[in-house]
């Protein structure tokens, strides 16, 4: 008999699981639409939630263990819930989409609350209301940069205000041979003189460390001005300081006249148009860029957008003349930059490539725009052929636009879907298929979340930095199938397994392994790793179930009633936080016509078997 208990257990808990791996070889033949794959999920969710009502919660109300009930399935649910995020910590979110998603919805959440709280600190805005700082937070962007890049230059636009998130950034003294003057820490602000008074930058600002900026947009700022009486009020005592004064003498070198006639016109204007006018040009040339914007062939990313969206590109550009022998770059420099050639002609020299000859650009054509899109090292040397008349736009000035602007997002994807760019990757930066595919999918998954495009560069130390996220990620499939398994063991003790709880298990197992095998497939694992992932969880449930089986034996029935429970909190918890909410991420109102189905089909099922 106890051999019986024993191996039954190990059967039905590898039965209970053999569609892990039949969904994981699904992958091989079939891709799911997002609207299938959802029908599934939620048929399978709701399968599983009859399950454990009719066969669990209701076993449990037999018996009269109502304590043991709300208190294992409390306990159940808190138990997994904080293991589950240990291991998506460690890279075990990657395992599904759905907690993808809802890992990356938690630390934007948690973000939104450390930006609202820092701002307080921040003179610009303390004081302000806590309506007014929470839609502030909400403008914020993020932006991650490495020790040495230069944020800022010396005669950039400053269309945007700078949050240190993390890091430190070093502010240089052009007027003082770049030495440094000024070193700007976590939750503190910089270039925001240039910022109030619409001038190009004074200084150079440099990331001393990695760090991680938070960003307002100028765009945002002013719809803030627009919007909020009390933020307007602010930036008009703000532009009548005397920090702002002394900042347009001693960097712009404005006299006290030109000064406080600046400010009076800027009140003015502040007023009237809710727009702060600029106290020194920068040189732009927006007219000619718009008349050649859809010209651009070599990254025809402008060709779709709007005359609005084109404007507020060209707004962002900075317009340069530089003389033959220029260089601009050279390999292992950061890109920060697209540069596009208004007059003249730039030379592209393929350091690697010797015996390659020599790119001639001239008038429309861009260059460094591959690296602009990846973000990854130059590789190649571009310098002045002939006097060189050129546009610049700032990578940040281009993110910004990004995540603004649907249209310019659109273009970008198309543009990263391109071979060019694969094999850019693959030629130019030494990626591997692999890799250079998993960037390519990162980007655009990034894109669809309203986030920045990972940087190519830094694509290895990123990997590394996730080397455990398989384990992770086996360890989190391994958290989602212990409550069931333990529960089998344990209910086949005292009872038959009941076809509707092992129907129910095998229903939700099949679309979780499905949707899960296609996101590890876009992390870069192979096929023959997926399906030895899911093979051996199916095998460890069977152990799982009959190791339950031998710990359950001899306990009183009470005790099996709420270890029934906090499987069923645990499960619980599994379908309400990833199934549910991943199936209605890809399929909307279908799910609860889907997740009724399921639930039926076990009522059906446990009334023809009975």
């Amino acid at each position: 008999m106890f051999q019986s208990v024993w191996l039954n257990a190990l059967i039905a808990g590898m039965v209970s699981a053999c569609s892990m791996p039949l969904g994981s070889l699904t992958t091989l033949v079939w891709n799911p639409k997002n609207r299938a794959l959802a029908f599934l999920m939620a048929f399978g969710g709701g399968a599983l939630l009859a399950a454990l009502v009719i066969d669990l919660v209701g076993s449990a109300l037999e018996k009269g263990h109502i304590i043991e009930l709300v208190i294992g399935s409390i306990i159940g649910s808190l138990f997994f819930t904080y293991i589950n995020q240990l291991v998506n910590n460690s890279g075990g979110f990657l395992r599904k989409p759905s907690t993808t998603l809802a890992h990356l919805t938690q630390q934007e959440r948690r973000r939104f609350t450390q930006s609202y709280s820092c701002l307080i600190s921040i003179d610009l805005f303390c004081n302000l209301s806590q309506a007014l700082r929470k839609e502030i937070a909400q403008f914020l962007l993020v932006a991650s940069y490495p020790k040495g890049k230069t944020i800022y230059r010396q005669g950039d636009p400053s269309q945007s205000l700078y949050i240190v998130k993390k890091g430190t950034v070093e502010l240089l003294d052009p007027q003082a041979d770049l030495k440094p003057f000024n070193v700007v820490s976590a939750n503190e602000i910089f270039g925001q003189y240039s910022f109030l008074t619409n001038s190009p930058h004074q200084t150079i600002a440099i990331a001393k460390e990695d760090c991680q900026l938070e960003i307002l947009p100028r765009a945002d700022f002013e719809q803030l001005l627009e919007t909020s009486p009390e933020m307007l009020e602010r930036t008009e005592q703000t532009l009548q300081k005397e920090a702002i004064k002394d900042y347009l003498h001693q960097r712009h070198e404005l006299r006290v006249a030109q000064i406080k006639d600046w400010v009076d016109f800027a009140l003015t204007t502040l007023r009237e148009s809710r727009k702060i006018p600029p106290a020194v040009k920068v040189i732009q040339k927006q007219a000619e860029f718009l008349q050649l914007a859809r010209k651009i062939r070599r990254f025809p990313v402008f060709s779709y957008l709007t005359e609005e969206e084109l404007e507020e590109i060209a707004e962002r550009l900075i317009y340069s003349s530089y003389p033959d022998g220029k260089v601009f770059f050279q390999p292992g420099d950061f890109s920060d930059r697209l540069y596009i050639i208004h007059q003249g002609e730039v030379e592209i020299i393929f350091p690697r490539h010797l015996q390659r000859a020599p790119l001639v650009l001239s008038t429309q054509e861009p260059f460094g725009e591959m690296s602009l899109v990846t973000e990854a090292n130059h590789t190649v040397t571009a310098i002045a052929k002939t006097e060189v008349k050129l546009w610049t736009l700032r990578i940040q000035d281009f993110e910004e636009m990004l995540q603004s602007s649907p249209r310019l997002e659109a273009s970008v994807k198309t543009f990263v879907e391109q071979p060019k760019l694969k094999d850019y990757l693959q030629t130019r930066q030494n990626f591997d298929a692999t890799k250079a595919t998993h960037w390519i999918q990162q980007a655009l998954k990034s894109m669809d979340a309203g986030e920045l495009i990972p940087s190519a560069s830094r694509i290895n130390s990123m990997m590394a930095e996730h080397k455990e996220a398989p384990m992770a990620i086996w360890l989190g499939l391994l958290m989602d199938g212990i409550p069931e398994a333990l529960t089998i063991g344990a209910h086949i003790v005292t009872n038959p397994i009941s076809p509707s709880l092992m129907a129910g298990l095998l229903l939700s197992n099949y679309p979780e392994a499905l949707s899960s095998s296609q996101g590890m497939k876009q992390q870069g694992f192979s096929i023959p790793r997926i399906l030895m992932m899911w093979t051996s969880l199916m095998l460890i449930t069977g152990v799982l179930s009959a190791f339950g089986s031998l710990l359950f034996s001899d306990v009183p029935e009470w005790v099996i009633s709420f270890l029934e429970s906090m499987a069923a909190g645990a499960m619980l918890t599994v379908i309400s936080e990833t199934m549910l909410p991943e199936a209605y991420a890809k399929g909307g109102s279908i799910v609860g016509l889907s997740t009724l189905l399921g639930f039926l089909s076990i009522i059906v099922i446990k009334s023809v078997l009975i």
